[in-house]
C-alpha cells in the first residue's frame, strides 16, 4: 500500500499559504509589512501554534485563534474573541480559494491506480480540514483512507500514526510506503515505523540521509515501486 502525505506533497501549500498572507495584509490597512515581511512574520506563527497543536497543547481552534492574536498585537491592537474568529476566517477563505494541486499528482495517481496499487493518506492536521482539501483539488476518490493526527491523537514523525494507517487497512508497515515532502517528519518517521519512507524533496534541498530514498517528482515513483 502507498500512503501520502497532503500538504507540500499533493497540494501546494505554500503557494496557498504566501498568497492567501499577501491578499489578507493587502486588504487590511492596520499593517504596513513588505511582501516578504508579511510571508515570514505568517509563517513563523503559523508553525508556532500549528506545532503546539500536533503537541496537544492546543486545540485545532484555539491555535487559529492564537496565531491571529499574536499577528495583530504586533501592531499594538486586541481583538475580541469574535473579532479573531472573523479575521481568521478572512485569511481561511483566502486560502482555500488558493489551494491547487501539483502538475504530477493526478497523472501519478492514475498510474498508480492502473497497478492496482491500494492508496491512502496519513497527515498532520484537523481531518475536516484536509479532506476538504482533498475534495477541492479533485482527488478524494482516489484514497481508500484518510489518516489525521487529529483523529489518532498522534502527530507524525510519531511512530503511532503510521502504524494506525496500517492497522486501519490490516495491512504490515513492512508492506507499505509513505511519501512526503519532509526528510524528518514524513520519510524518517515513517521509515522508523517499519514502512518505506520516501523524501519527496521538491525544493531541492541539499539535505539528504544515507537510508531514505529521495525523488524530486512524484513522477519518479513509478519507476521505484516494484
Amino acid at each position: 500500500m502507498i500512503f501520502f502525505d497532503i500538504d507540500g506533497t499533493l497540494l501546494d501549500h505554500d503557494y496557498a499559504e504566501r498568497e492567501a498572507i499577501l491578499a489578507f495584509f493587502r486588504t487590511n490597512s492596520s499593517f504596513s509589512f513588505t511582501p516578504q515581511q508579511s510571508i515570514e512574520t505568517w509563517k513563523q506563527l503559523s508553525e508556532k501554534y500549528f506545532n503546539k497543536f500536533l503537541a496537544n497543547e492546543m486545540s485545532f481552534q484555539e491555535q487559529k485563534r492564537a496565531r491571529m492574536i499574536d499577528l495583530f498585537k504586533k501592531v499594538e491592537m486586541n481583538l475580541t474573541a469574535q473579532e479573531t474568529d472573523d479575521q481568521f476566517e478572512v485569511y481561511l477563505s483566502l486560502y482555500q480559494k488558493n489551494w491547487k494541486v501539483y502538475p504530477d499528482v493526478v497523472e501519478v495517481l492514475n498510474k498508480l491506480k492502473q497497478r492496482h496499487f491500494p492508496l491512502g493518506v496519513i497527515s498532520n492536521g484537523d481531518y475536516q480540514q484536509q479532506v476538504k482539501k482533498l475534495q477541492k483539488i479533485g482527488v478524494e476518490t482516489y484514497f481508500d483512507c484518510v489518516i489525521t493526527s487529529s483523529e489518532v491523537d498522534a502527530a507524525k514523525p510519531e511512530k503511532s500514526i503510521f502504524l494506525e494507517a496500517c492497522s486501519q487497512m490490516n495491512i504490515p508497515p513492512k508492506s507499505s510506503y509513505y511519501i512526503g515532502d519532509r526528510l524528518e517528519t514524513d520519510a524518517l518517521g515513517s521509515n522508523l515505523a517499519g514502512m518505506t519512507g520516501i523524501w519527496l524533496n521538491r525544493k531541492n534541498s541539499q539535505q539528504s540521509h544515507p537510508e531514505i530514498i529521495t525523488i524530486s517528482s512524484l513522477k519518479e515513483l513509478v519507476n521505484i515501486l516494484p
